[in-house]
């Protein structure tokens, strides 16, 4: 009882004490730039420890209210900026916070999934981010252009230079045989649609048939809509690890987009107008004759063509790809509001001219985004956009008819004169078409009207100084209406030759998805500095797609509607796609040294083979910030900070949905119409592919601001691949779509940041990408098999255990028979060197871009072989004929080498490329005001430039180049696409 009462007495006496010293206290101050001297409104400031915190008014002004506390640590963070920490007390007021720029990014907050996002000091995972300035510094078309070389791991190229697309974008290597290469797009938290649909030139250059598994005519990505000046920043999930929220659409890795917005503040108007021009990035030449040689080729009548003309030489490269197509793009923004209501609108015209007469690609778009505060509680961020585009792509790439431009320039000898006079096209004497003519009357037009709606709701449910709940939800539509407009006309010189003269070709695509995305989000934090956040969500996918492609021959002269010809085919394809899916995720921060992550995701989709079964997806990752323990002390001053990280995760690659269908194909039965089951046999129990992905890797700054560097390695084991395979005649069919196989693929990224020289007035920033990777085929259920190619003769890619996946085989055979490898599609490495240097009001970009290897099959040399143009065709060279070398032109020698020997028609595909330059100037802000009278903030004047030279000793227009565009295994195949440009632009930026 003694011990009772005294202990109640020091209570008593101690308690009040205890309020004495833990009184409530307030703090304010300002933020501003250490650089320039400006409030920075909108910056987040937090108390560490806790979850109370503020943000800066319009001046940049804050006030914070600390209950029970008589000191705190204060930390304050502001996008694009170093972070920040503040010791405070009772005692400390108006306090003044200089927040310096982060040039190497250190201190940035990366989005990593739905709901969450992750410092870059605590992340587990190598995610590649690219800001705003850096993505347009040079204009590009679309944002995938805008990428080449930006984060390593990541391999962009083109299929064609063909104005509007296609482009590739490719992950960490091959992940897949059959399946989906793309990554997954979302665009502020919302899954965007980047479908490439075909339209329908391959019925007139008879390269495949409507409807073909392997379409070739080269469409664009449907994220091709979207506005690159409207990004505000770009985060890329390359591996499983960091990919497994989104599961079964994730094998190829998540982009994630976050678009521009406005901020506290009075409103800003940027205006900003480019002109400038395209040329061909590079020629291939052509083969200059005399009369013998013309005679040799081409028997008599090559000798009469020569004769007359005199044996000129005409350059129908330059006739056919010199344009210098005019570039124009108007872009304006403005932005704005309140602390309660922010604004950022935007819009957009683009027109650009193509190397090819009567081609080119054009887009309008306009995008709005609010953000709004109902309340303490509550707050809405709203984003709608929309974008018209419009491209003419004229005729490139294989075709079985001599139609395609460079075919027909193939057979197209350079003395022979096709080029119209009075009006009037002569008839190609060597070739069914005139390229030319062709040229100027046939119509490959492409309209694509795309709008996307999407919203988030954030409901603070629960807000303490230690725990936090709050409810994230997400929905958006997606919709756009694609059409392609074909006409050949019935007086083209091929068409004359047909039974039906003159084709119209109209397909129409319209496609819709839908999302509604639920979330809570839990954080919970302890005083001794360990913090806990939990994620869970449910999410609900709907895509409902409608192809329809009708065509007709027999077109009447002057005509162009599909009922104005004398046959009509046509050909549906519809999709009702459901997904669904579910994820639960535990962080942990312990002392903000160790970092852990936990996580599953559960997906089921109609394009399973069971419907109703969940595939989960597990991950898990931890970093430990060594440098922040005692130990490192002694090295801290050369390597400031050191993280040690390792992660493991799995995701899904999603069968296409026909997958598990047996398709009915249409037939005439006893004279009468009927359906029998096609060739393939669906596959009812078919599901995703699978990866299993180990990543290990550290990240360090060095010697304070001078370098960062990062290091990843990483495994994966990719299985239940997808397979055709071949049936036996007896079954009714005869190929069958299922899982089957297993590949490995590996490899390494590295990045290093510099700051080589800094001082008040210079600045020089430099970034080194490197990255390499390799795959094995490491089990097959079905017997090897080739891939991709038109023939093995002409070279394709095989498919056996123990190889890569872009192994390239042709004839050539080993003393048992067996193929020999000639090259392999992967290239050795990948290596980027990007800079940008400013002094005083000029700032110097520019970005060169190095693949090592990489083999092309260049069928467009045989091509020209065939045609007697190749430019290297009376050079000598010594082949193997017979059995015997023999001294022949290197023409004759590989047409003669021809189904025995494929060598001489794959090529290294190494290249050094200068893929962006650019040189600004901003005139001093005191004589723009001045002289505008306060009218206008900045005046900035440019001179850029995109793919401006190519180093490569490949002999076709580009080893960029992809005939079968996006697919996995099959890329590296030439069939003389539309030349690549180099693009050169003048720009005027003014702000209002």
């Amino acid at each position: 009882m003694k011990l009772f009462t005294r202990t109640v007495l020091i209570l008593t006496i101690l308690l009040p004490s205890a309020f004495l010293f833990a009184q409530d206290m307030t703090v304010s101050g300002v933020v501003k730039s250490k650089e320039t001297g400006e409030p920075l409104p909108g910056t987040n400031i937090v108390v560490v420890g806790t979850n109370t915190g503020t943000a800066t008014s319009l001046n940049g002004e804050f006030e914070i209210s600390l209950s029970g506390m008589d000191k705190a640590t204060l930390r304050f963070i502001f996008v694009g900026y170093k972070t920040y920490e503040l010791q405070v007390s009772s005692s400390t007021s108006n306090v003044v916070v200089e927040l310096e720029e982060d040039y190497l990014r250190t201190s940035e907050i990366v989005v990593t999934g739905l709901a969450t996002s992750v410092s870059r000091r605590n992340l587990a995972n190598d995610v590649g981010t690219v800001t705003a300035e850096d993505l347009n510094r040079v204009s590009s078309q679309t944002i995938e252009r805008a990428l080449n070389g930006k984060i390593a791991g990541i391999t962009v190229t083109q299929n064609t230079g063909a104005p509007g697309g296609g482009i590739d974008v490719n992950m960490r290597g091959t992940s897949t045989i059959e399946g989906s290469t793309q990554p997954l797009y979302v665009v502020d938290g919302v899954i965007v649609n980047n479908n490439a649909n075909q339209s329908g030139i391959d019925v007139v250059s008879a390269a495949t048939g409507a409807g073909s598994a392997n379409p070739q005519g080269q469409p664009t990505n449907r994220i091709a809509d979207l506005n690159p000046n409207d990004i505000e920043s770009i985060e890329v999930l390359k591996g499983a690890s960091a990919a497994a929220m989104y599961g079964s659409k994730a094998t190829n890795g998540v982009v994630i987009i976050t678009t521009k917005r406005g901020l506290p503040g009075q409103t800003r108007i940027n205006v900003s107008q480019q002109v400038g021009f395209n040329t061909i990035l590079n020629k291939i030449g052509a083969r200059r004759f005399t009369a013998k040689t013309a005679e040799e080729q081409y028997g008599p009548q090559g000798l009469e063509e020569y004769n007359k003309t005199g044996g000129a030489f005409i350059d129908y490269e330059d006739i056919l790809y010199g344009e210098e197509g005019f570039l124009t793009e108007t872009s304006v923004n403005a932005s704005g509001g309140s602390n309660q209501t922010q604004f950022y609108l935007s819009g957009l015209q683009r027109s650009e001219e193509g190397i090819i007469k009567h081609t080119g690609y054009r887009k309008k778009g306009a995008r709005l985004n609010i953000d709004h505060k109902f309340s303490e509680s509550v707050n809405i961020s709203l984003n709608t956009s929309y974008t018209r585009s419009e491209s003419d792509r004229g005729i490139t790439g294989n075709d079985n008819t001599n139609t395609t431009f460079g075919f027909s320039l193939a057979f197209t000898p350079s003395f022979t004169d096709i080029r119209p006079k009075n009006g009037r096209y002569p008839d190609h004497w060597n070739n069914p078409s005139n390229p030319i003519h062709t040229r100027d009357k046939l119509i490959n037009n492409e309209v694509v009207n795309r709008t996307s709606i999407s919203t988030r709701l954030t409901w603070h449910l629960l807000k303490e100084e230690h725990q936090s709940l709050d409810f994230i939800t997400y929905g958006g539509i997606d919709y756009y209406a694609q059409e392609n407009r074909i006409i050949s006309p019935p007086e083209l010189q091929f068409e004359r030759n047909s039974d039906n003269p003159g084709q119209s070709v109209l397909t129409e695509t319209n496609n819709l998805n839908t999302n509604i995305y639920l979330n809570l989000l839990h954080s919970y934090s302890l005083e001794s500095n360990i913090a806990f956040r939990t994620t869970a969500g449910f999410q609900v996918e709907d895509v409902k797609s409608n192809y329809v492609s009708n065509m007709t021959t027999g077109l009447t002269v002057t005509q162009q509607n599909i009922d104005q010809a004398a046959t009509l085919d046509a050909l549906q394809e519809r999709l009702d796609q459901k997904d669904r899916g579910f994820f639960l995720q535990e962080e942990v921060d312990l002392y903000e040294q160790i970092y852990l992550t936990a996580g599953i995701r559960g997906d089921r989709s109609s394009t399973f083979g069971d419907t109703e079964k969940w595939f989960l997806y597990p991950k898990i990752s931890g970093s430990v910030l060594l440098s922040s323990y005692d130990f490192w002390n002694s090295i801290s001053g050369t390597i400031p900070e050191f993280k040690l990280r390792a992660a493991y995760g799995e995701t899904g690659n999603r069968p296409p949905a026909s997958a598990k269908f047996t398709a009915l194909a249409t037939s005439n039965i006893a004279g009468q119409g009927g359906l029998v089951p096609a060739g393939t046999l669906g596959s009812p129990d078919i599901k995703p592919e699978r990866t299993k992905e180990i990543e290990l890797g550290f990240n360090a700054t060095l010697l304070k601001d001078f370098a960062t560097l990062s290091f990843t390695y990483y495994n994966q084991k990719i299985s239940d691949l997808f397979l055709i395979s071949d049936l036996p005649p007896s079954s009714g069919f005869t190929q069958k779509f299922d899982n089957g196989g297993e590949m490995t693929t590996d490899g390494i990224e590295i990045s290093l940041g510099l700051i080589p020289y800094k001082t008040s007035e210079f600045l020089w920033r430099s970034n080194i990408n490197f990255s390499k990777t390799e795959s094995e085929i490491t089990k097959l259920t079905v017997d090897p098999f080739n891939k991709g190619g038109f023939a093995t003769f002409l070279g394709t890619y095989r498919i056996e255990k123990g190889w890569s996946p872009t192994t390239i085989i042709g004839s050539e055979t080993d003393a048992n028979g067996n193929h020999i490898p000639l090259g392999d599609g992967t290239p050795d490495f990948l290596m980027s060197f990007g800079n940008v240097l400013e002094y005083g009001g000029f700032e110097l970009g520019f970005l060169v871009e190095w693949k090592q290897g990489g083999d092309i099959i260049n069928l467009g040399k045989l091509i020209t072989d065939l045609g007697g143009t190749t430019e290297d065709y009376d050079e000598l060279a010594v082949f193997r004929v017979g059995g015997k070398d023999t001294t022949m032109r290197k023409g004759d020698g590989r047409l003669a080498v021809l189904g025995s020997q494929t060598a001489p028609y794959i090529e290294d595909g190494t290249y050094i490329k200068l893929r962006e330059l650019s040189l600004f100037y901003s005139l001093p802000d005191n004589l723009v005001r001045e002289w505008s009278g306060n009218q206008l903030s900045y005046i900035k004047l440019g001179l850029t430039g995109r793919n401006l030279f190519m180093i490569t000793d490949y002999s076709g227009y580009d080893p960029e180049v992809s005939q079968f565009g996006n697919v996995a295994i099959g890329r590296g195949v030439d069939t003389i696409p539309y030349p690549s440009s180099s693009s050169y632009y003048f720009n005027v930026s003014v702000g209002l």
